[in-house]
């Protein structure tokens, strides 16, 4: 499952506001380390309301998991020096407290708060390079880049948000390119390290990236995903390999699937979508199959409102009963 779209539309804001501008670096004439007296102007913040929620066969709940709230985020530039601060307020419900959601490990039930994100960079010109108590690692801007869902498109198990995140990330003539450290906790000592990374081509009707990740629990991510538009028609797909190393043959775990989307522009305001993942994981000897569909529809209310829900049904659960999940959502942006 893909993280919260609350969370995904506020992301998107963060990268657009501090897109490394290539084509007029060479006319700058600015001192790049000059730093200006702090003022108002140099703050923008914005932010998102939504309303949203799962149901699944399974434990006949309803619970949000992260998706009903209020998200603010605040960037700072200062010449070259950026900065981004984002925080959830989320209402969290559930209709039953031990219902698990999908992909979620938080299990409680009631409002709750977050800071998703806190980093300060510096502007290349090349691109970002940042540190961040808490951030995206590098590999989450491009691992589900083929799909055109809402919601459930499967994608490689990288770390995703994680502390201590020291990143550099940008794109110059349709080249792109980023690498990250972490950590997955936020506590040092007990936290698993790790490093990853990409690189791709960005056009104006394809996308193409290379990632790759590694921990020092002896954990490994490999992908590449795509996508490419054909008039209203854009088509993706995200293949990965995971590979985790036990210390022996036969609990070592090998976790190799894909996800192919494709989503039509039916109109202006509405776009329909569905996926198909499959993957297959080992341990030792014994192979398990699992595979699911899912169908989406998306439409814009207004410029700063949308909406959208999607379904996922499985096809195969790897012997255990195959469910149906749902997931849908409304969104103002501010």
């Amino acid at each position: 499952m893909k993280k919260t779209l609350l969370a995904l539309a506020i992301a998107s804001i963060s990268a657009s506001a501090f897109a490394v501008d290539t084509s007029s670096q060479n006319s700058r004439n600015e001192d790049m380390f000059a730093f200006d007296p702090m003022h108002k102007d140099q703050f923008s913040v914005s932010g998102s309301v939504g309303v949203g929620g799962y149901y699944d066969t399974g434990s006949k709940a309803f619970y949000d998991d992260w998706a009903t709230g209020l998200t603010l985020a605040v960037n700072y530039r200062n010449n070259r020096i950026v900065g981004y601060f984002e925080t959830d307020l989320m209402l969290n419900y559930s209709t039953d407290p031990d219902a698990k959601a999908a992909s979620s490990t938080d299990k409680h039930s009631g409002p709750a708060t977050d800071v998703d994100k806190a980093w300060l960079g510096f502007d290349t010109g090349f691109g970002i390079a940042s540190f961040g108590w808490e951030n995206d690692t590098a590999l989450d801007a491009i691992d589900g880049a083929g799909d055109n869902t809402y919601e459930f498109g499967a994608s490689a198990g990288d770390a995703s948000d994680a502390f201590n995140v020291v990143k550099f990330q940008g794109a110059t003539n349709g080249f792109a390119y980023a690498v990250s450290y972490f950590e997955t906790d936020d506590n040092h000592a007990k936290a698993d390290k790790g490093v990853n990374g990409y690189v791709g081509i960005e056009q104006e009707i394809f996308n193409v990236y290379a990632g790759y990740e590694t921990r020092d629990s002896d954990y490994d991510v490999y992908t590449v995903t795509g996508n490419v538009k054909l008039g209203e028609l854009k088509l993706g797909a995200n293949f990965w390999i995971e590979e985790t190393d036990n210390g022996s043959s036969a609990t070592d775990l090998t976790n190799t699937g894909y996800y192919v989307s494709a989503g039509y522009a039916v109109s202006e305001d509405l776009t329909l979508a569905a996926g198909y993942a499959g993957n297959t994981e080992e341990v030792g000897k014994t192979d398990t199959d699992y595979s699911y569909v899912n169908v989406a529809a998306m439409y814009t209310l207004a410029k700063n409102m949308d909406m959208g829900i999607d379904v996922r049904q499985d096809l195969d659960a790897g012997g255990a009963d195959e469910e149906t999940y749902v997931f849908a959502a409304g969104y103002y942006y501010f």
